[in-house]
């Protein structure tokens, strides 16, 4: 009974916080008034994400997704391509030469499962594997005391590239693997495919449970801290009610360490990316269902853009930001009765023009081949879908 008090408590703090209602999860109309009353649902996790989660979305009354069968052979339709044999394809970043995509499969939200990168190979459409040299023979980026992380735990989550100055290019990776972590790679060309080379690492302080990550051209990063990892979830719902901020974003400087970004306080920061000139740093807040723009030098906020739970954002060659925003109940659905196949959890994809900032939906899903959209890549004229549960990355035109 104290899980479904804490379903409807949040269920109202997050379509309050400037999200319109989800209209494609709607209570089925012909369910008893009484019928939930019956009878106190067991509380069995399936272990494909949190317990806590899962109880609060079995006590809902929302439509759950559940496998698919007859997607399981991955046929592309409806004018979108899928290219699947991944696990949890949740971020997606290009490589220099624009011949493959970096893929962060990452293990169960909340869960810290391991996981993997890989790539995709954009001329076949098929998956690829990356070698990693986790030696600390090339220790050359990241906090001088930092160690390698446990190998074998690694469970990476948000991912970014950039080449730095000197032309190394270098790949960060939010690591929950045993820790909190921000893992510094080098991307390393070969004679038939890219490579990996782990080069350091950051912990940040205190109690993090970290999410998305965007490189500074400096050799800095900010990452998005969500909440106090330790956190029990009465107390997140306490500090909602209360409508307290309680997650931030962390920029991080060789020479100073981790700083938290002033104005950046909000309800659950995710996805974050920054502006080729490093000027200005977008931050989707998922619960407070905004995406906001913070100039770098002043920390004033200068933009905000209403958008339902927004996840993972992306910036363009030519400046334009490209959101996955979630079009369910984030705390009342779930994928954990999706055992293979994709979630077909609805989304929408934003196109935000930067000078103007407005946005444009170009992309919706609500149905097969696709679902619970995190991110959106866009590579010339297409754009690459990854999902934070389910099997494949999905690929169309813009214009579809």
């Amino acid at each position: 009974m104290k899980n479904r008090v804490l379903l409807v408590l949040l269920a109202g703090l997050v379509m309050g916080c400037g999200g319109e209602p989800n209209q494609t999860a709607d209570r089925p109309a012909d369910r008893p008034a009484d019928e939930s009353a019956a009878s106190e649902p067991t509380e069995v996790s399936s272990g494909l994400i949190s317990s806590e989660r899962e109880a609060l979305a079995a006590e809902s009354d929302f439509p759950q997704p559940t496998t698919e069968t007859a997607l399981l052979s991955c046929e592309s339709m409806q004018g979108i391509d899928v290219h699947c044999g991944y696990k949890n394809p949740e971020d997606l970043v290009i490589v220099p030469n624009g011949e493959q995509l970096i893929v962060s499969e990452m293990g169960e939200f909340m869960l810290d499962s391991p996981g993997k990168l890989s790539m995709l190979d954009l001329a076949a459409g098929t998956r690829a594997e990356i070698t990693i040299d986790w030696s600390a023979d090339g220790r050359a980026w990241g906090a001088d005391s930092c160690p390698v992380p446990d190998v074998a735990a690694f469970s990476p989550h948000g991912i970014d590239l950039i080449t730095r100055p000197d032309g190394r290019h270098q790949l960060l990776v939010v690591n929950h693997g045993k820790r909190e972590s921000v893992e510094f790679f080098e991307l390393v060309e070969g004679d038939a495919m890219w490579s990996l080379a782990w080069r350091g690492c950051a912990l940040p302080p205190g109690d993090p449970f970290i999410n998305d990550v965007a490189g500074l051209a400096d050799g800095g990063f900010v990452v998005t801290h969500m909440w106090d990892k330790s956190m029990p979830l009465e107390t997140v719902v306490e500090r909602l009610g209360r409508g307290e901020n309680f997650g931030w974003v962390w920029e991080w400087q060789g020479d100073a360490g981790f700083t938290k970004l002033p104005g950046s306080d909000e309800l659950m920061p995710n996805g974050i990316a920054v502006s080729a000139d490093n000027s200005k740093i977008y931050v989707n807040v998922y619960l407070g269902n905004r995406v906001i723009r913070i100039d770098r030098a002043s920390g004033e906020r200068d933009g905000v853009i209403d958008v339902q739970q927004p996840d993972n954002v992306t910036v363009d060659d030519e400046g334009s930001l490209w959101i996955a925003s979630h079009k369910h109940d984030p705390i009342g659905q779930t994928c954990a009765a999706v055992t293979a196949g994709p979630c077909l959890l609805p989304y929408e994809v934003l196109k935000v023009d930067p000078v103007a900032w407005e946005a444009e939906v170009v992309a919706a899903g609500d149905g097969a081949p696709m679902g619970y959209t995190t991110v959106a890549l866009r590579v010339g004229e297409r754009l690459y879908l990854g999902s934070a549960h389910g099997d494949r990355v999905a690929s169309h035109p813009i214009s579809h």
